[in-house]
This record gives structure tokens, sequence and C-alpha cells, in this order.
């Protein structure tokens, strides 16, 4: 419904006022002013009642994928179908927190539809940016318009669309690039992921696979074939390696030991962001990454498990969750299925909460199954030693020890790149 205005209270009470003066002091004049001020605002208030714009609006976002901390440009785009023009307004996007509205901005007037002049209307275009603080995925919209009339009397409020997702990716870091290296499947030397110095030694093309590194592309042979095509270094194409991010709730929220649940939700974001950037990092050094959560859709012994690449390993990161109903940690199967691929034991990888018993279990019978394993516990108590940890952390990481880990305990204090660093150079070994 529409609204009066400030003005159109002042309008309405002046008009009280005066009508009430009008016979105690005598002047017709007064009733004929008061009237004057009561007709006012109802013209205005009809006028605006009235008015139905017929207007669509076509939200754009601008990368349509944004990174948390980063701001993201929304582009909207305007139409009025009706036969008659609207006047300028005012207007603003909405959005669902923990992003936040758009400022109130003034939308030109738009000029009317004619049907026997052109095909459609004439697009208007506003823009804005908005900062994606966190990680998922969030919504935007409805595009709300304020008009009034000449007088500013009165205003009514529209809303023009519905809403739309975007997407924010995780925040992820660079990872120092350590040479991992891996067995050469024949019991010879260990031999190095990496090309040789000059670059097209032993160079076999083959075509594109998802998972694969866009800077192993092989443009010559991509430029003969007239598709794209990846170098393949001797017999290591096939080496994968598996990114493990515990996402059960129990793992990271434990009420009673009195947590909060922001302080949850900080340290489930770390380990999310240090996940996607290892298995970032791995895809870059030619690995074919496999991205395993708690709960997994895919059966563990499924011929149809793929590797991620970059885009799939972000897009996982947000629409990663923590679930309540989320059962133990299972990932020996699927490193085994990932040895059996590539012929070779993988380099198993774990971004860990307080897993439970079955989950610890499963982790030992992966380790054994893997040619490394590296864990990062996380913890949210402050970081000023691995003493101060929790008792729970620290049992965990002596058990994963025991059972051939390597482990590093963590919070969300840290940095992705700092906890990384000391263990690159242990797991390469």
């Amino acid at each position: 419904m529409p609204t009066l205005t400030l003005r159109g209270w002042g309008f309405l009470a002046a008009s009280v006022v005066l009508f009430v003066l009008a016979p105690i002091l005598g002047q017709r004049e007064i009733a004929f002013a008061a009237s004057a001020s009561l007709t006012l605002p109802l013209l205005s208030f009809a006028l605006v009642a009235a008015r139905r714009p017929k207007l669509t609006v076509v939200r754009r976002f601008s990368p349509e994928t944004a990174s948390a901390g980063t701001d993201c440009e929304v582009i909207l785009s305007i139409q009025n179908w009706g036969f008659a023009p609207t006047p300028a307004a005012l207007w603003h996007d909405d959005a669902v927190a923990p992003l936040k509205r758009s400022s109130v901005a003034t939308l030109p007037a738009l000029p009317s539809f004619r049907a026997l002049e052109t095909d459609r209307p004439r697009v208007t275009t506003v823009r804005y940016l908005i900062e994606s603080p966190r990680r998922g995925v969030h919504s935007v919209g409805p595009f709300w318009v304020r008009f009034g009339d000449p007088f500013g009397l009165a205003t009514r409020r529209f809303s023009v669309g519905a809403t739309d997702s975007i997407t924010v990716t995780p925040e992820v870091e660079t990872l120092s690039r350590g040479s991992f290296r891996l067995p050469s499947g024949d019991g010879q030397a260990m031999q190095s992921r990496r090309p040789s110095a000059s670059g097209e030694q032993d160079v076999i093309a083959r075509k594109y696979q998802t998972g694969d590194s866009i800077r192993r592309v092989h443009w010559p042979a991509t430029a003969r074939h007239s598709e794209l095509m990846v170098r393949q270094d001797d017999q290591h194409s096939d080496h994968e390696a598996v990114v493990v991010l515990d996402n059960r709730l129990d793992s990271f929220v434990h009420i009673r030991r009195g947590r909060s649940d922001k302080a949850q939700s900080d340290t489930f974001e770390w380990a999310v962001s240090m996940a996607v950037s290892i298995g970032l990092h791995l895809l870059h050094e030619g690995y074919r990454t496999v991205f395993v959560e708690s709960h997994d859709p895919a059966p563990p012994h499924s011929n149809e498990r793929a590797s991620d690449g970059p885009d799939e390993l972000l897009l996982r990161g947000a629409h990663a969750r923590l679930g309540p109903e989320h059962p133990p940690l299972a990932v020996s199967d699927i490193v085994a299925d990932a040895g059996r691929v590539s012929g070779e034991l993988p380099p198993l990888f774990a971004v860990l909460g307080d897993i439970d018993h079955q989950s610890l279990d499963a982790l030992t019978r992966a380790a054994s199954a893997s040619s490394s394993a590296l864990a990062f516990v996380v913890h949210d108590a402050p970081k000023v030693s691995a003493e101060s940890a929790p008792e729970w952390a620290q049992q965990l990481c002596e058990r994963l020890t025991q059972s051939g880990w390597t482990t590093r305990l963590v919070s969300p204090m840290d940095t992705p790149s700092s906890v990384w660093e000391p263990d690159t150079a242990r797991i390469a070994r």
C-alpha cells in the first residue's frame, strides 16, 4: 500500500489545525485553505496507488563466482513494459545475510514501451558492488523500487523480479611448490612429478581431461590435433592425490565443552580454506586430485569417481556444509581406488576436527595404502604453543602419528601457507 511522506503527514496535520481554527476565527478563507491542505495528500495517495509499473529486471554478477573477502559487481538490467513512462524513482537491491543490501540510489525515468516501434523496451542498466565476506551460496534480491507523486506527499514501494544466487568460493592461499615425489611404479628410485628443465624431453601429448592443470597444455600438439592436448611426462600422467575434508558436525561442534557457534564456524571455514588450497596446489603440481568429504554421495568403489579440476574444487568448497548425520570417515577404499587407477600409492592429505574412533581407524588403514599421509588437526583454542592445544587434539595427533601420519596442530589464527611450509619438506623426502 502507498504511504504518506513526512510532508504528506504535515499537510494532513495542517488541514486539521485549520479546520479547528476556521470557526473560532470566523474566517471562511481558512476553511478553503484547510480543504486544499486535505485534498492534496489524498490526491497524491490516490495517484500513487493507481500507478502499477510493469518492470522487469535481469541480474548478473561479475565475476559469476566470487571469492570470499572480495567485492563482486552486480549488474541490473531494467525494462519498462508499460504504456506509460515511469518517473525517476529510488531503488535498492536486497540481500540475505551475511551479504548486505545495496545503498539507496536514484533510478532515472524509464521510457514507455511502444510495441509498434520496437520489439522490446529500452534497457536501463545500474550497477553496484556487493561484498562477499563468507563463502557459500547466498541470495541476492529482490529489486525494490520506490515511486512518489510530483508533490512528494506519498510513495509506494514495489518489488521487481525474484532472487538470484551468487556462489562465493572459499578464500584460498598459494602454497609453496615443494617437489612431491612418487614411486615410479616399478620399484625404481623416486621420480619427480615436475617436467625436466628442458620442458619438452620425454613428452607425450594426450587429450585434456578434467583435473589436468592448464599449465600442462601442449600448444603445438593442440594446434596439430585441433583439440586441447596436455603434456604427459612418460608414465606419470595418471598419478592421483587424495584430499580429505572432515565436515561432520560432531567433529567441530561440542556443546558440552561450551564452545560458541561462531568459533566453530570460524574453525570449519578455516578447514575448508585449507583443504581447497591443498587441492589447488596439487593440481598445479600436475596431480589428478580427488577431493573427499565425510559425506560423499559416490560409493567407495564407484568407477565413476573422477578427479576434481580447479573450478570443481572451488565449487565443492563453496557448497561444503557441516552435516549432523554424516557417517564416519570412509577414505581407505577411496585411497585404494586411487592407487589402482594410477598403479601407485597416492599421497593423502586430511584436514580434520575431533573425529570419532571409527574415523580414526579408517584413517589408519588409509595411511597404509598411501605413499605419504599429512593431517592438519584444527582446533579453536588460542594458538600459543602445541601444549596449549586441547587435550583431544593432542591425543588425536599422537594416535595419527603412531599410525604413520605426519600431523600438525593448527587453529584459525594460522594461515594455510604458514602451516603448510614446515611439512612440505618432510612429506617430499
